[in-house]
C-alpha cells in the first residue's frame, strides 16, 4: 500500500472548492480581479502567470491571511463566515518564504505544536497530555516524506530544501482539505521536486482533497495539474483541464513568450520556450 494511503482520514461528504467573484486589494490597489473556478474533491489546480500577475495575493487571501470579497466555499462551508481556527483546520499552507527558521523545536516537536497546540515545554518531552494519535500522525507524515532523519533537527539547522519539505509535512499533518503551495519546488533540486510534486498529487487523488499551487516549470505543470488557473493582471486568462489550457497561443499572451510543444504519452505536453515574443 502506498505511503499516501497510510495518511488517509475518515471518509466525509465532499464538495470540493468553489471560488465566485473573488476580489482582493492591498492599501487602495486592486491585485486580483473577479476570480471565479471550480476545484473538485480530488483535484490539483496549477496557478500560473507572469510576476506580479496576482498568484501569491490569491492564494494568501484563499489561506485566510488577506482579506477578500466574493465567495470561498469548501466542502460545503463558506470560509469567510467561520472563526479563524475553524477556517486554519480546513487549510494547508506552505508559503513562498520559508518560517521556523529561528525555532528551538525539533522538527517532531513542530509536527506535534502544530496538531495540539500545547507549549512546547510539555511537547519536548512527549507529556502524556499529547495524544498517541498526534504522534502517529507526525511519525507517519515523517516516513512518507522520507524525513525520519530530520525528526529531532531544528529548523535553523537544516538547508533550505529540507525546510520546504519540512513545510510541507507541517502543512499536511493537521490533514487539510484544501493545500495551498506558493512555489513550493523552489529550494529543492531534482529528485526532491519530483518526489514533492509525485506525493502532493498522489495525497490530493488519495484524500480527495483540492491542492492549489504557485509553479512556474510548465512541464511540471504539465505532468502533475489536472487544470490550469492562468493569471493576467490579476484576472483569469484561463481556466480548464491542462492539456487543453497551456496552447502555444495563450502562452505567448500570457508570458509575451514563443513556445514549442510536443505531445506526449498520458496527455501531457512537452513545452519547449523559443524566445521573447516581439
Amino acid at each position: 500500500m502506498s505511503t499516501v494511503a497510510n495518511v488517509a482520514r475518515n471518509e466525509m461528504p465532499l464538495a470540493g472548492l468553489q471560488i465566485r467573484n473573488v476580489n482582493v486589494s492591498i492599501g487602495r490597489k486592486r491585485i486580483v480581479h473577479d476570480v471565479g473556478f471550480d476545484a473538485a474533491p480530488g483535484e490539483c489546480i496549477a496557478v500560473l502567470g507572469r510576476n506580479g500577475a496576482g498568484k501569491t495575493t490569491l492564494i494568501r487571501a484563499l489561506a485566510g491571511l488577506l482579506k477578500a470579497q466574493g465567495d470561498i466555499v469548501l466542502d460545503g462551508q463558506t470560509l469567510d463566515k467561520m472563526p479563524p481556527y475553524a477556517r486554519s483546520a480546513l487549510i494547508g499552507y506552505v508559503a513562498q518564504s520559508l518560517a521556523h527558521g529561528d525555532v528551538q523545536m525539533s522538527v517532531f516537536e513542530l509536527l506535534l505544536l502544530v496538531q495540539n497546540g500545547q507549549t512546547a515545554g510539555t511537547i519536548g518531552h512527549h507529556s502524556l497530555a499529547t495524544p498517541a494519535s498526534h504522534l502517529a500522525r507526525a511519525e507517519r507524515v515523517l516516513q512518507a516524506l522520507k524525513l525520519e532523519s530530520l525528526a529531532e533537527s531544528k529548523p535553523g539547522n537544516l538547508s533550505g530544501g529540507q525546510r520546504q519539505m519540512v513545510a510541507l509535512a507541517l502543512a499536511l499533518v493537521r490533514e487539510p482539505r484544501l493545500l495551498l503551495l506558493d512555489e513550493p519546488t523552489s529550494a529543492l533540486d531534482l529528485n526532491n521536486q519530483l518526489h514533492l510534486l509525485e506525493y502532493v498529487r498522489d495525497y490530493t487523488r488519495t484524500h480527495g482533497i483540492v491542492t492549489l499551487m504557485i509553479l512556474h516549470d510548465l512541464n511540471q505543470v504539465s505532468r502533475y495539474a489536472d487544470k490550469v488557473l492562468l493569471l493576467d493582471q490579476g484576472a483569469t486568462a484561463a481556466f480548464g483541464a491542462t492539456a487543453q489550457t497551456l496552447t502555444a497561443d495563450r502562452l505567448r499572451e500570457t508570458y509575451r513568450v514563443e513556445c514549442h510543444i510536443v505531445a506526449m504519452p498520458d496527455n501531457q505536453r512537452a513545452i519547449y520556450p523559443l524566445h521573447r515574443a516581439l
